[in-house]
């Protein structure tokens, strides 16, 4: 046996001993547990946790407070006045009438009362208790609003992560196939059948592939941090992230802007109309009239008799009716207000339904794009791998130099990339679609 088929057998020997290091490494690194976090559930948890949230609360115990105000109206008021006056002129009788002495008036006069109101009839009481319970619901739906805003950040900062952790693993696979390769040069350098450059390239090489590596850790680790804001909670080191979104076309091609109506700016709108609805009706019955009992009992000096002379107790009781037939056209004017807010947001909802539409358009040609391209990528990596398990053993025979060899791992490596990256990107505009239309990522 010649020293060059000596060497041969000895570095064939060590690179099945590499490959089989690999297969172990990648098959060890797929069988360790991990949790799972699915997008659709981090999304609620972020709206959850919002520090909007709260105001959930907070606007409900509003309106109820606001409610039992109006309420309360019902109820009888009662005030306790008390006065104390000088007049600089009082009716003196006796000097009206020659021949009758009858005391003056006191020019200091005091009064001191108990008065009682009982409204009896307010046609505008249930008026604004329908306003106020329809701005309850509007304040909700705006609320709303503002929450699924949230998923969006959700979804950027979930599917970077996804993306990030696919070009970590194509790196792991690369860095530990050079090593393999560096394993074979070094022996090669050992026996004299190579030069130093092969190995010193193959090192290269992989400081380069660990550099990108480590930074895309890093950027990883910054969108973990991240999410873990919006969600409110510690992500666990080796979770897996999973989108869950539908595959299938039908739900994507049924699914537009003109036939679905989740999105809650839609609710929002039609509580926006609903409280003007309600404002017309209140507004419409303020120029009803309005019917309360009132009642009077005080202590002073006079009392009712204006004559009087001496401090003495009184009452009065009655009933009182207001009506404004003619406020110089303020209601109509106010209901005209009311059908011209109407207006406006009929027209900001037309404007955000064709946004929407023109949306859903863009994404639908994104998605077809997308599936299209892949469909071609799985071809691409399998010629791609085969073209460098090929080159790995021509590499190992000493038929190609480690130039060769990092170039053909080079273009698999960015095919791998490319299908990847297509992959994150189609399930990320799966879940960006129906997100955009209102729907659940489930």
């Amino acid at each position: 046996m010649t020293r060059a088929a000596a060497t041969r057998r000895r570095v064939t020997r060590v690179a099945m001993l590499a490959s089989a290091s690999l297969c172990l490494a990648t098959g060890g690194r797929a069988q360790a547990r991990v949790d799972t976090l699915f997008l659709d559930d981090l999304q609620r948890s972020a709206e959850a946790t919002d520090r909007r949230s709260v105001q959930r609360e907070l606007l409900t115990k509003q309106s109820l407070l606001r409610l039992e105000s109006i309420r309360s109206e019902r109820l009888p008021s009662l005030n306790a006045i008390g006065t104390a006056q000088y007049l600089s002129d009082v009716a003196n009788v006796g000097a009206a009438i020659p021949g009758v002495k009858i005391p003056s008036v006191y020019n200091d006069q005091y009064d001191a009362y108990l008065a009682v109101r009982q409204p009896l009839l307010d046609p505008t009481r249930r008026g604004r208790v329908a306003v106020e319970q329809a701005t309850a619901l509007e304040s909700q739906a705006r609320l709303h609003v503002a929450l699924w805003q949230q998923r969006a950040a959700v979804s950027e900062a979930f599917f970077g992560i996804v993306l990030r952790d696919a070009q970590i693993r194509s790196h792991d696979v690369a860095i530990t196939d050079l090593d393999a390769r560096l394993r074979v040069a070094t022996a090669r350098v050992k026996e004299g059948t190579a030069l130093p450059s092969e190995q010193l390239q193959l090192q290269a090489e992989r400081a380069r592939r660990q550099q990108s590596r480590d930074e895309i850790v890093f950027d990883r680790d910054a969108m973990r941090d991240v999410l873990a804001t919006l969600v409110g909670r510690g992500l666990p080191s080796n979770a897996a992230f999973i989108a869950r979104v539908p595959t299938t076309g039908a739900i994507y091609a049924r699914a537009t802007a003109d036939t679905v109506h989740a999105r809650p700016e839609f609710a929002q709108f039609e509580r926006t109309r609903a409280v003007l609805d309600a404002r017309r009706v209140a507004t419409s019955a303020q120029d009803l009239p309005r019917l309360s009992a009132f009642g009077r009992s005080g202590y002073g000096r006079p009392g009712l008799n204006p004559l009087g002379r001496s401090f003495d107790t009184y009452f009065s009781a009655g009933l009182q009716l207001e009506w404004t037939p003619w406020n110089w056209g303020r209601t109509r004017r106010d209901l005209e207000v009311q059908t011209l807010q109407e207006a406006v947001v009929n027209s900001d909802e037309a404007a955000f339904r064709d946004g929407l539409s023109r949306t859903s358009i863009a994404e639908r040609a994104r998605l077809a794009s997308l599936e299209h391209a892949l469909a071609a990528d799985d071809s691409i990596v399998s010629l791609r791998d085969r073209i460098l398990r090929e080159t790995r053993l021509r590499y190992d025979e000493g038929e190609v130099n480690s130039a060769d060899y990092i170039a053909r791992l080079s273009e698999h490596l960015a095919a791998q990339l490319d299908r990847d990256l297509r992959r994150v990107r189609l399930d990320e505009s799966r879940a960006r679609y129906l997100t955009t239309l209102g729907l659940e990522v489930r």
